[in-house]
């Protein structure tokens, strides 16, 4: 997941930042909702706004200085990350990934289907993380993970963020570096932005 450490330049729409503070879990009945926003044009940042409880324990507000969860918007920022493989010819668009990653797979996924929800991958149980002790593969292998009305390559949109695991999977072995460790180097160190995945 994508971490802002600081506003971000004017690259990324700030407006889609709402989130929460990278603090530890609050207790449930007293969960903190946390809003940050910037109104920005070619000029700058011309104003910002930080709503919310940053730490629960000390009672102090959110600034917009404060850390926050960017979500999917990760996903963006990691296909520019991927294309530049591509680019490099490190990766292919519509070479068959399960070879790539010494895995088995049920259908013929591409990293195109991959980047554009159409593998027929589908999130479950929050099995789009994998948790530690189990493996991609494991979850690549549960039946659940498939989408039993649409196959790979059928050109059917469902938004999974299992995609993502694949392609940030496919990354790491193409490049041998850890997938934040090269999306660092790639592009988020080149744009300057002030983001780190976790």
């Amino acid at each position: 997941m994508l971490r802002a450490m600081r506003p971000l330049p004017v690259l990324l729409p700030l407006s889609l930042l709402a989130g929460c503070a990278t603090l530890p879990e609050p207790p449930a009945a007293a969960a903190p909702t946390v809003f940050t926003a910037a109104a920005f044009d070619r000029q700058g940042i011309g104003g910002t706004l930080a709503e919310g409880v940053a730490d629960p324990a000390t009672g102090r507000a959110a600034s917009v200085d404060d850390p926050v969860r960017v979500a999917s918007v990760s996903k963006l920022v990691t296909a520019i990350g991927v294309m530049r493989l591509v680019e490099d010819g490190r990766l292919s668009l519509d070479a068959e990934v399960a070879p790539m990653l010494g895995l088995a797979m049920p259908q013929r996924v591409t990293l195109r289907m991959l980047l554009s929800h159409t593998s027929g991958l589908r999130d479950h149980e929050d099995r789009y993380a994998i948790p530690l002790g189990e493996t991609l593969a494991e979850v690549l292998a549960d039946p659940r993970s498939w989408d039993p009305n649409h196959s790979a390559g059928s050109g059917y949109f469902t938004y999974s963020n299992l995609n993502f695991v694949v392609v940030g999977s496919l990354v790491e072995r193409v490049t041998g570096e850890r997938f934040d460790r090269f999306m660092h180097r790639s592009v988020l160190g080149p744009l300057k932005l002030g983001a780190c995945f976790n």
